[in-house]
């Protein structure tokens, strides 16, 4: 079983770390985090931003460390716009697709406050942010410098310049209507009841079209669900991987009863399969060509087959 952490905007890989110091141990689950485009240890590469990109991005992880296993997919805003498009485009048919999903502050589009249909103090901060977006696209030194003068943080950033042009890909990402290849895999949407930058109005507009997603309204919690609240995301992941490993234990079941009955079809002897009820370990014996032929009745051939 294969974990897969992806982040938010303008954070990094390491806003997971809380999550992973509550998972429990298990040696037979992989739990891989990644620095998206532009974002820790990423290069921004040289395809425009767009959460296309991102979805592709998730894609070729999958597809490079979990081709032939299941994959849960845990992602926090950006990294959830990322997943859903990856749905959206149908990743879930021509790529990977992932057994279980935890979508932490998520949501399906309508992010740009100065569209219509917004109020006009919306619109009016809307606006603002896209002008501030174009000052640190133009002049990424200058806004640099007083963002870390303003806001200093220990932590990684993406240049102004870079954070801009994926903010952009935020205010254009849309997947309304067209999440139904989701309906199958098991989903999580978890939500601040105090997240300012992703309200929990989104949540529940990704649950009206995720119809059996189980939603988590979390009091007291900001945008900052993977540090707040770690031990309930790395509770509702262990889930998420133990329901995919149950599901994978019914379908060899399924499979092994298939099987049996196929075989029952087969063997012409009743009883052939043995006590437990499944094929006997074949031997494989060299056979030497006599001069004359030999035929060889039915229960021979039920035992040879054997």
């Amino acid at each position: 079983m294969t974990v897969v952490l992806a982040h938010g905007w303008s954070a990094s890989a390491a806003v997971w770390n809380d999550v992973l110091r509550h998972l429990p141990a298990d040696d037979r689950m992989r739990v891989l985090t990644l620095d998206q485009r532009g974002h820790g240890a990423s290069s921004p590469g040289h395809a425009r931003a767009a959460m296309r990109v991102l979805a592709e991005d998730l894609q070729a992880v999958l597809r490079t460390f979990s081709p032939d296993t299941p994959a849960i997919v845990a992602a926090h805003s950006m990294g959830a716009m990322a997943a859903l498009t990856s749905a959206a485009t149908g990743g879930q048919t021509t790529g990977v697709q992932p057994a279980g999903l935890l979508l932490v502050s998520a949501s399906s589009g309508q992010l740009d406050l100065s569209l219509a249909g917004h109020s006009p103090l919306a619109r009016v901060v809307g606006s603002a942010r896209t002008a501030i977006a174009e000052v640190c696209t133009r002049a990424p030194r200058s806004t640099r410098y007083l963002r870390d003068l303003l806001a200093p943080s220990a932590a990684p950033r993406p240049t102004t310049d870079v954070a801009a042009a994926w903010f952009r890909a935020i205010m254009e990402f849309d997947v309304a209507g067209r999440l139904t290849a989701l309906r199958d895999v098991p989903v999580h949407l978890v939500t601040g009841a105090q997240d300012r930058v992703v309200p929990p109005v989104h949540t529940c507009r990704l649950a009206a079209e995720i119809a059996h997603a189980r939603v988590h309204v979390l009091e007291g919690a900001t945008h900052r669900v993977p540090s707040e609240e770690p031990a309930f995301l790395a509770l509702l992941l262990s889930d998420l991987v133990e329901s995919s490993r149950r599901q994978r234990a019914v379908s060899a079941r399924a499979a092994d009863t298939i099987l049996r009955a196929a075989a029952q079809m087969l063997f012409t002897k009743r009883g052939a399969l043995g006590v437990a009820g499944r094929l006997p370990r074949y031997e494989h014996r060299l056979a030497r060509r006599s001069a004359t032929a030999t035929r060889v009745g039915g229960e021979e051939m039920i035992g040879m087959r054997q």
